[in-house]
């Protein structure tokens, strides 16, 4: 038995002033011109105070940025950027401008910097808005004066690169002086050190004429080495960024980048670049990961465990169910080190002895990570030969596979103007549905259609190829990198060994940009973000499919990070009930395209990410929230739009409770149909019957409450454009990404009309609001912003129908004295009506406010209001042969006005007391009578002051 240590990976956790001092120093290479940079010593300040060259602030509560005297390295002014709480930020910035942008331009950034105090993530420059941003001087703890410094590559079109220094995630201070922008105007690279070890390379040649097929990047002790074999660490195809992550703690490297022809001559070595490593390295891994390889008859297991691991790990092999983390049968393989959080182990044939699941075990026997043996044969993700065989047998008749497939072949006979996506993303999902029908039909021209799509997406990808900027770079060659990834996996067996070669190096290109690249939302702590399932998750869709071939290693460096990324983003992005604060569009965007890499490391027999993808409820959520009308009307939270497709509704079927499956085919066949795509044909539950959810299991018939997020789905029942659909959102949390005005939202879908929306990201349109406004503002009035500091009081589901009651409380979020809502949802008939809402709304302040009470219907709803009916103002809306109707109870003092299709009951004043009851259905509208605070519908009577005490019949 072989052991190993893997090439470059983490030793130990490294916090605060552990890392004093032990940033990269690194030697700028000569070749740069004058300087760019405006007021970079902060020796100018405005006499209002403020820093004169730095516009920009995005300072955020606690964040502040100031000019300190005598704070420099050399006693002179510095900037002093300061943060009292993690969630808030402090951060300012300027452009440089780009004086040419028809061309290439690279630019060497420099500063020193300082760490006073910093705890969390840490402080930095982010370069950006130039084609690939870039995290510069990483800092944390507490450190003396130390030299930032990274080369950054301006894409064509880009006007300005934009430097923002800036704190988040992170309290204490950073100390900033002598920033330097310059020009480079030779053949240069750079080395931007981060603290975990790994260094971001990028160079340009700008003083050559020929365009260079591809890249050796070499690495040396020797300062003035020259290039060779022993010193080269890789070769990238057509690039001009890469990482290392083969370096070790302490040492000082030079490295340097030859320009190859395509006929492999030498057209240019640029300057050398040194830089001395951290002398020990950030370990920010929080999910433990294995590895088990197919090896011809052995395997090769490689681990990464969570930072901070203490004590030797044991090995442990067996059977399928050691994968599962059960070890009453497993035999012990080894126990490796006492002190590393890495390892790897190549077991030989007679080693292995047939095992195909196995367990890495902690101290006091806890088992740690799992994986099962995977082959590195393709296909490997999501393509099984059992899934293929059913497939093939249920397209020949009449179904939903049947019609899935055929809107596949359809859309990939059309060719490329059946992809509506950018360049580079629509040639990419072309490919992967020309390799999926290749697997199904064994026809070898889908195989040929495949590969010259994925060609001619690494072809024309904006990103990669430098012939675009924008500062949703990483998210936008990540769209393309999904697919690429299965289609090169699903039509590699069809391909001839050359076609393998250059499919490789399109991967290698798009994973050389994807390792380098940065954006606050997928590499602070938090992974909440959909860039962090779109990001990572298509780059570990791209390495999965891709290790082991050609110039692929096995992925052990970099495989566990991008899982643990996905890990932290499942584990945090969604709740137990599968909500996501960002909404169904970046719910349905986001695991899109993170989906199938969590199923294909899944595939690859990873055990990290199962559990954590199986927990949350997202089949029972999307069933409480999509309709079944035919414009895919559906219920709003975060920045939802009124209408879309169904998210990820194929990608579902292989998490969805084993219960609750059939009820999900049901819902699934209404309303995707054969619109599923590759992952429906695939991930379809062949030999299923589909199940009326009405007759289904309890969790899918009863009400969904949500108390962590404050988020409260109600369906009337499954069947048809009159199911009716209630959320109630009170926005109990907040975290990094995008985010709704939720607080006491209310979103109703029902007879074939949306008769309540919200904004999606359209905020600045108030009318578009179906919730309180206060003084015209949907939340905090302070920054016209979102607190996420909801609290649910108490929910309540009733039995036999969708139906609850739910008590919560808003008045941080409103800034407010007072903010309190009930809510009844009583989703059975009553009094002619299909279902009806009583809501009752208080609020009360020291100051006088106004406070409009408002629904916003969709477009060409009728409404019409101002009737009194039994003391109660009343209003109605119609569209079709629908009807919502209104009652304001003790209407005294309420303005009822139409402004922009909303409707609003308005007050003013210190407080407000609002009390509603809405019912919904087709045909007449029903009349109610009402005493004092109750109004009667039928004999159903709904007291406004005591919804908590409201028991519908039969619940």
């Amino acid at each position: 038995m072989s052991r190993s240590t893997l090439p470059r990976l983490t030793r130990i956790a490294i916090v605060g002033a552990a890392l004093a001092g032990t940033l990269a120093v690194a030697v700028p290479a000569p070749s740069y011109a004058a300087e760019l940079i405006t007021n970079g010593d902060f020796e100018q300040v405005a006499a209002d105070g403020s820093i004169v060259g730095w516009p920009q602030s995005e300072n955020r509560a606690s964040g502040h940025a100031t000019i300190v005297d005598g704070a420099g390295p050399d006693g002179s002014r510095a900037l002093a950027l300061d943060l009292g709480d993690p969630g808030d930020k402090a951060a300012v910035g300027q452009d440089i401008p780009i004086a040419d942008s028809t061309t290439f331009q690279a630019y060497r950034i420099t500063f020193d910097e300082r760490a006073v105090g910093l705890s969390g993530y840490g402080g930095d420059l982010w370069a950006r808005n130039f084609g690939h941003d870039a995290i510069v001087g990483r800092i944390t703890g507490n450190t003396g004066w130390r030299k930032a410094n990274a080369v950054v590559l301006a894409r064509p079109g880009a006007k300005t690169v934009n430097l923002l220094l800036a704190l988040e995630q992170t309290t204490g201070r950073m100390l900033i002086d002598n920033v330097k922008v310059e020009h480079i105007e030779g053949n240069a690279v750079g080395a931007n050190v981060q603290p975990t070890g790994a260094v971001q390379l990028t160079w340009h040649f700008a003083a050559i004429e020929d365009t260079p097929a591809s890249y050796q990047v070499h690495r040396s002790t020797h300062a003035d080495f020259t290039p060779s074999e022993k010193t080269l660490i890789r070769e990238v195809p057509d690039a001009w960024t890469a990482e290392d992550g083969s370096a070790r703690p302490g040492q000082r490297y030079t490295y340097k980048v030859v320009a190859l022809a395509a006929d492999g001559t030498k057209l240019a070595t640029t300057d050398p670049e040194t830089v001395t490593m951290p002398s020990a390295f950030l370990d920010e891994q929080q999910t433990d990961v294995l590895t088990a390889t197919e090896v011809g008859e052995g395997a090769r297991l490689a681990w990464r465990l969570k930072a901070g691991t203490k004590g030797p790990v044991t090995l442990y092999a067996g059977g399928p169910e050691v994968a599962e983390g059960k070890l009453h049968k497993a035999r012990k393989v080894c126990t490796h080190g006492g002190h590393d959080t890495t390892g790897g182990v190549t077991l030989r044939g007679g080693e292995r002895r047939g095992a195909t699941g196995f367990a890495v075990v902690g101290q006091g026997g806890k088992v740690l990570a799992t994986a099962s043996l995977a082959s590195l044969q393709h296909p490997r993700m999501g393509v099984t030969d059992g899934k293929l065989a059913a497939i093939r047998a249920a397209i020949q008749q009449d179904g939903i596979p049947k019609s899935t497939y055929g809107s596949i072949v359809n859309r990939v006979a059309k060719g490329l103007p059946g992809y509506n996506y950018r360049p580079g993303e629509a040639q990419a999902s072309w490919a992967q549905d020309a390799a999926l029908l290749y697997q199904v039909s064994q026809d070898p021209a889908y195989a040929e259609t495949a590969y010259d799509a994925l060609i001619e997406s690494g072809r024309t990808m904006p990103f990669i190829n430098g012939t675009a900027y924008s500062g949703s770079a990483a998210l936008e060659t990540a769209n393309a990198a999904g697919p690429l990834a299965t289609a090169y996996d699903w039509a590699y067996p069809g391909w001839t060994p050359e076609q393998r070669a250059e499919a490789q190096k399109v991967l290698q290109r798009v994973a050389a940009y994807l390792e380098v690249a940065y954006h606050p939302n997928f590499d602070l702590p938090t992974k909440q973000s959909n860039w962090t399932a779109v990001v990572r998750g298509a780059e570990l869709s791209l390495r999965l499919a891709a290790r082991g071939d050609g110039p692929f290693d096995l992925q052990e460096y970099r495989i566990p990070q991008l899982v643990d990324a996905l890990g932290r983003h499942l584990d945090t992005a969604y709740t137990d009930e599968g909500w996501d604060q960002e909404g169904a569009d970046y719910f349905s965007y986001g695991l899109g395209v993170g989906g199938p890499a969590v199923v294909g490391s899944i595939d690859a027999g990873i055990g990290a990410l199962k559990a954590k993808w199986q927990r949350p409820a997202f089949a029972n959520l999307v069933m409480h929230s999509a309709s079944a009308q035919a414009d895919n009307a559906r219920l709003q939270w975060g920045v939802s739009t009124t209408t879309g497709a169904v998210p990820i509704p194929g990608l579902i079927f292989t998490q969805v409770p084993a219960d609750q499956r059939a009820a999900w085919l049901w819902q699934y066949e209404k309303t995707v149909g054969g619109g599923g795509g590759a992952y429906g044909l695939l991930n379809y539950p062949y030999g299923v019957t589909p199940r009326d959810p009405d007759e289904g299991p309890a969790a899918v018939r009863s009400a969904l409450f949500d108390d962590h997020s404050g988020s409260y789905l109600f369906r009337s029942r499954y069947q048809d454009k009159d199911d009716v659909l209630v959320g109630a959102q009170n926005r109990n949390d907040t975290h990094i990404g995008w985010g709704g005005f939720d607080t006491f939202a209310l979103s109703l879908v029902g007879q074939d009309v949306t008769w309540a929306r919200q904004p999606a990201k359209d905020y600045a349109k108030r009318e578009l609001f179906s919730k309180p406004l206060v003084d015209g503002f949907p939340e905090k009035r302070s920054t016209d912003g979102i607190a996420g500091k909801g609290e649910t009081l108490e929910s309540r589901a009733y039995a036999g129908q969708g139906g609850g009651y739910v008590s919560l409380d808003g008045h941080l979020n409103y800034e407010l004295a007072e903010a309190h809502r009930d809510l009844a949802v009583d989703l059975r008939p009553v009094g002619g009506a299909d279902s009806v809402i009583a809501v009752h709304d208080e609020f009360a302040d020291s100051a006088s406010h106004r406070y409009d009470w408002q629904l916003a219907p969709e477009s060409g709803t009728t409404i019409t209001f101002g009737e009194t009916e039994s003391g109660a103002r009343t209003f109605l809306f119609k569209k079709g042969e629908g009807y919502l109707k209104g009652w304001i109870l003790a209407p005294e003092g309420a303005e009822l006005s139409l402004d922009k299709g909303a409707f609003k009951v308005t007050r003013n004043g210190v407080g407000a007391d609002f009390k509603l009851v809405l019912a919904v259905g087709k045909g007449t509208p029903p009349t109610a009578t009402t005493s004092g605070d109750a109004l009667t519908l039928g004999d159903t009577t709904y007291d406004l002051n005591d919804l908590k005490g409201y028991s519908p019949a039969g619940g």
